[in-house]
């Protein structure tokens, strides 16, 4: 059957993005947009999900340990008049496109600017707040243009302008022609001031390393924009801190006795027993990674970009898309039980199967009414059904996945990012942003965050141990909360005593 999308507004698919990159083993997540045409059928498919409600916060108990990168002697490069730093090698509006990174429609970012954007982005989505990018990188070009635009209506001042080297060709001087701009709009259209968006924006952009610069700043110059806003995660020209935000999930390995953290530009950062199966961060990649899933034998890995493309690892086996899939944006990639497939799910509820993984469903198919966007897709034990996690606590359950019931307990505020079952496949986890986790049918509860750890980042992913006797949380900054028989690995960490328990840190 033809697809239809329930949540176009989310995100919209730009003219032109990047040259496209054929999907092969040893290549990148790839920018082309062609429209993959239908989502597979299935004999048994559930004409209508199961639907479990909004979960609930549960105690913590049991937190072993928790690794954070040192916070010694901050110094907030969210500053009125710090600005982007230049890009090491490159013009401004002339970047290659090696330096550049796909976030989202109409949206090219510098490469180290790119993660952070991409996480701001996906925090607005589970949240509910509509929130655009109108432009990110700007080439010399359309520097050009809009200084034209701006001058011709008598606005000059209202546009970055564009000098003459030595050498006498044109020089850009917009922080957007670096790749660590972004002009966002919102539900309202053009965002303003009192735009439900520049309200998040005020609330969390600071925390994922944006800043609105004094002149955009309301009564900062004869032209404040709501919409303007830049990257000084990496200190900025003032030379502050750096906010790292930058990580997607983290993969256990097979045995428990190591995990591999994975990044948005598809960095592999081993611990434990883990390897790196060759990965490192890609200068070829087009898109940003979105998620990731290990094979079942757990001698390799697939990461998925935003735009729909896979990339395989170790003994991982590539099934495709050979062009990505046509609603933005893909979440997450669950693995079939002999690793001879996969799914992938969209934020609107869509999922395509590849390989040998079937089609069961999906609540787009279905016309199940999303309150939220979906934020994740696990697969069960035996590989003939999913489930798929709402940002509101929302599980659809397809195939032979069942819903289980949710512990007692009060709602939490912040939006479902992560979902994972349990070994036998009768029960699983969701996690919430601000590390509260939810247990539901056979899945125990070993703690959340506690409210007294102040987390720098919000939490991207929940993985379990491979008896289901413990679990990992990952932040954005990398930070690693460890559960139940859960263990920390890799480089030695300053000890601390917390309330009678011994953190790592």
């Amino acid at each position: 059957m033809l697809l239809t999308s329930g949540l176009r507004g989310l995100y919209r698919w730009p003219a032109v993005i990047l040259p496209a990159v054929v999907v092969v083993l040893a290549g990148g997540c790839t920018g082309t947009s062609a429209r993959q045409a239908a989502e597979r059928a299935s004999t048994g498919a559930a004409p209508h999900p199961t639907v479990t409600s909004v979960p609930t916060q549960t105690p913590s108990t049991s937190l072993r340990a928790v690794s954070q990168p040192a916070a010694n002697s901050f110094v907030s490069p969210i500053q009125p008049f710090n600005r982007p730093n230049a890009v090491a090698g490159d013009a401004n509006g002339l970047m290659p496109t090696r330096d550049l990174v796909g976030v989202a429609p109409n949206c090219l970012a510098a490469r180290a600017a790119g993660p952070s954007l991409g996480l701001l982005l996906a925090t607005a989505r589970d949240e509910g707040v509509v929130l655009h990018t109108e432009q990110c990188y700007r080439p010399l070009s359309g520097q050009v243009s809009v200084r034209q635009k701006w001058s011709s209506a008598g606005k000059s001042a209202c546009a970055a302008p564009v000098v003459t080297s030595p050498s006498g060709k044109p020089v850009g001087t917009s922080m957007h022609g670096w790749g660590k701009a972004a002009d966002f709009s919102d539900v309202t259209g053009t965002m303003t001031f009192d735009s439900p968006g520049y309200r998040f924006l005020l609330a969390q952009a600071a925390r994922f390393g944006w800043n609105h610069p004094a002149w955009a700043r309301p009564g900062g110059s004869v032209c404040p924009e709501a919409w303007h806003w830049e990257w000084v995660g990496d200190g900025g020209i003032q030379h502050a801190s750096s906010i790292p935000a930058d990580v997607v999930t983290l993969l256990p390995t097979s045995d428990g006795l190591g995990y591999s953290i994975v990044t948005g530009l598809g960095g592999v950062r081993p611990h434990g027993d883990a390897t790196d199966h060759g990965t490192r961060t890609d200068p070829t990649l087009a898109w940003l990674v979105v998620g990731a899933a290990r094979t079942p034998d757990g001698g390799g890995y697939w990461f998925v970009c935003g735009d729909g493309s896979v990339r395989a690892f170790g003994d991982a086996r590539s099934f495709g898309p050979t062009s990505p899939p046509p609603f933005q944006p893909v979440v997450g990639i669950a693995p079939s039980a002999d690793g001879a497939g996969y799914w992938l799910a969209t934020a609107d509820g869509h999922v395509f199967s590849f390989g040998a993984a079937r089609s069961y469903g999906s609540p787009a198919s279905s016309g199940a009414s999303l309150a939220r966007p979906i934020v994740a897709i696990v697969a069960t034990a035996d590989g003939r059904g999913y489930w798929l996690a709402g940002a509101d606590g929302k599980v659809f359950a397809y195939g032979d996945a069942a819903t289980y019931l949710r512990a007692a307990g009060r709602p939490s505020p912040a939006p479902v990012v992560s979902m994972a079952a349990t070994s036998d496949g009768r029960g699983y986890w969701l996690v919430n942003a601000n590390g509260a986790v939810h247990t539901f049918g056979d899945a125990r509860s070993f703690g959340s965050i506690p409210r007294r750890i102040a987390l720098r980042q919000p939490v991207t992913a929940i993985a379990p141990t491979g008896d289901s006797g413990g679990y990992w949380l990952v932040a954005a900054d990398g930070s690693i909360f460890a559960f139940g028989n859960a263990a920390l690995y890799g480089p030695a960490h300053r000890a601390r005593m917390v309330a009678g328990q011994r953190w790592l840190r």
